[in-house]
């Protein structure tokens, strides 16, 4: 409701394990910067799922959990208060289909989260850019690829400013294997911790904006409106593709496709038995 959207913008998340961690941090030659993660797309029947890492030192009134923000244009608002606050470094990493096909849908994103935090920590340094595209499209056919962003200002070099270690929160239950920092993961942490819902803010904005890019190459499929959920299926869709570079559903895997998305796909397929 608008009341509800209303309360959110004047309100975001604590920083209680993030001070935790900061309190106990007892490297004096260091100081620690957290880093939260997040991913979306995890449960859409079409397109890529994005995992986002972000360090975000500035408190941003409206970063909560993206999935309670219900207006498209509020998100954005907040999204670009966070990739332009202070002190923010950033990574989006786009697992594409065909790589979800490949190692499954959680393998996906556990790898995702891993490129993305990868590349928080390695954002800045010589050598460190990871693609020379920097931006995410959908007319992208990279199996799997990396943005990053910041606003670091000027940065002085001086050896009485404290090198920098990371730590990474992680909304959920697993951690990604052969991270590159110290890192733990934290239940329901989007809605919990204000690092990991500022990582589900970028997450969630990527990842819409790609699907609308979607839906101008395809718009038989009406994806701009594959936020819309009802119906949660099981499906079989190991047999053929699509359309390129959309996620396809797996055997047993739940999705959740509105019913005008499934009468589109019957229309375009061959094996209309597979439903």
């Amino acid at each position: 409701t608008d009341d509800f959207d209303n309360t959110l913008s004047t309100y975001c998340l604590p920083r209680a394990r993030e001070l935790q961690l900061k309190a106990s941090h007892a490297d004096p030659k260091t100081s620690l910067a957290i880093i939260g993660v997040d991913e979306a797309g995890r449960g859409p029947l079409a397109g890529p799922v994005v995992a986002a890492a972000a360090i975000c030192p500035t408190d941003i009134a409206g970063v909560v959990d993206s999935k309670k923000i219900t207006k498209e244009v509020e998100r954005e608002r907040i999204y670009e208060k966070i990739v332009s606050s202070p002190g923010v470094k950033y990574a989006i990493a786009v697992i594409s289909a065909q790589r979800i096909d490949e190692i499954n849908i959680l393998e996906a994103t556990l790898e995702g989260m891993r490129m993305a935090v990868e590349a928080v920590v390695n954002y800045g340094e010589k050598g460190s850019n990871l693609s020379n595209n920097n931006e995410v499209s959908a007319e992208r056919t990279d199996l799997t690829y990396v943005i990053t962003g910041g606003n670091q200002g000027i940065v002085i070099i001086s050896e009485k400013i404290p090198r920098v270690s990371y730590f990474a929160l992680i909304d959920g239950n697993k951690v990604p294997k052969e991270m590159p920092c110290p890192s733990e993961s934290l239940t329901k942490g989007d809605g919990r911790e204000f690092c990991i819902g500022a990582a589900s803010i970028l997450a969630k904005v990527t990842r819409d904006r790609l699907m609308h890019g979607y839906c101008l190459k395809y718009p038989e499929y009406n994806l701009s409106q594959h936020k819309v959920r009802k119906d949660m299926m099981s499906l079989i869709f190991s047999y053929f593709s699509v359309c390129p570079n959309l996620a396809i559903v797996y055997f047993a895997q739940q999705g959740y496709p509105t019913a005008a998305h499934m009468a589109a796909i019957r229309r375009s397929v061959r094996y209309v038995d597979c439903f």
